[in-house]
């Protein structure tokens, strides 16, 4: 019976289904997180159906099952006369999640205490009482209810059903829902006019040590920092670029705070380019706006010293730093897509570049084959 299913089931099938086209999903527009090149794509044509398909769901942390005998923490809201800091969810079939499941999806969410059972919130704080509950959350702020909504997806939908979209402008990862319809979106549940002198507008972000710096104060801050790495380092004429352009991405898309480009020697025309550190302004401000407790200092002083690694292994002629990273980027693919699936792709690769090489060198095989023919027939006179 479908409706007797667990509600992570049940989406599991949604999105397996719209991956085959048993069920159509149109495309979704995007922007890209990092360059914000538009792009449009059905999410579930990009799921990774490996890991299903081959019974690999036992990784820890991608397939660790949620937790709804824990309190999970949300920013503060009010709850009757008391301030609550957590939420408790409980399990929900289809059935029992229909209210919510009915939903039109262009109409307004009206917090009702159905709905707040359709939920699965079985606690706010200590208050049960899912009237005194729907209450809390027509009224709560918006990173309260953004908070609860992150955890309702995480309950409700495994962390498989990702889709990963390199853009083709950056090579960035965007990570997208699949499926493409939710019941909830992760979105305001009040929608707020933009105010254009606002700080969001600006891109000037709060943290733990207030705004976010404006270029020139992030290019003093990085210069000073990279003086003192120099020196406990022992180094000198690195380069030093702060860029405030689109940040450049490693290979598995993640856009990079820094990245380190070895010397080359003298050319042609006698110009040599030295060795270059390049950090990267977005990225830390985007760091700084996703995470409250980034630390702009520390980090940047990790960056470079992390540069000034490679730069050292670069002249040792050997970079185990760069290996380990790459093994990293790999590794962190293989569980995503399903080892069985890797093995699958290295085998299709091996055999495309075999194919590659035959049609790429037949002439030669075929005159070498013509001249051992020739020779055999010489030889036979």
């Amino acid at each position: 019976d479908p409706l007797g299913l667990p509600l992570p089931d049940a989406h599991v099938l949604r999105a397996l289904l719209a991956f085959a086209g048993v069920v159509p999903e149109e495309p979704g527009k995007y922007t890209c997180e990092n360059c914000g090149a538009p792009f449009e794509v059905a999410p579930s044509s990009l799921l990774e159906i490996g890991p299903f398909t081959d019974g690999e769901l036992d990784d820890p942390e991608l397939d660790r099952p949620f937790d709804f005998h824990a309190s999970h923490p949300i920013p503060a809201l009010r709850v009757g006369r008391a301030v609550c800091r957590g939420v408790r969810l409980v399990e929900r079939t289809v059935d029992e999640a229909l209210p919510l499941l009915r939903l039109p999806a262009d109409g307004a969410l009206r917090i009702t205490p159905s709905l707040v059972a359709a939920m699965g919130i079985a606690a706010l704080g200590r208050e049960r009482r899912a009237p005194v509950i729907a209450d809390a959350l027509a009224r709560a702020p918006d990173e309260a209810w953004a908070a609860i909504v992150d955890l309702y997806h995480e309950a409700r939908y495994p962390a498989r059903l990702v889709a990963v979209h390199r853009c083709q402008g950056c090579g960035a990862r965007n990570d997208l829902d699949v499926p493409l319809e939710r019941e909830l979106e992760r979105a305001p549940l009040r929608a707020h006019e933009a105010d254009p002198d606002g700080p969001a507008a600006a891109g000037v972000t709060a943290g733990a040590a207030g705004a976010f710096p404006d270029l020139d104060a992030f290019e003093a801050r990085v210069r000073a920092a990279a003086e003192r790495v120099y020196e406990a380092r022992g180094v000198r004429n690195i380069d030093l670029f702060i860029d405030a352009g689109v940040p450049a991405c490693d290979d598995g898309g993640e856009p990079l705070l820094g990245c380190y480009t070895p010397g080359t020697p003298a050319d042609e025309l006698g110009i040599a380019r030295p060795p270059e550190i390049r950090i990267f302004y977005r990225t830390f401000r985007t760091e700084a706006r996703d995470d409250p407790g980034f630390d702009v200092d520390a980090e940047i002083v990790e960056t470079i010293d992390h540069e000034v690694t490679h730069h050292l292994h670069h002249l040792a002629g050997s970079d185990p730093l760069d290996d380990e990273e790459h093994e990293h980027i790999e590794r962190e693919q293989r569980r995503r897509i399903g080892h069985a699936e890797a093995l699958r792709r290295a085998r299709r690769g091996a055999l495309s570049d075999l194919g590659g090489f035959v049609r790429a060198t037949w002439p030669a095989w075929l005159i070498a084959a013509v001249a051992t023919a020739l020779a055999w027939c010489e030889g036979g006179r």
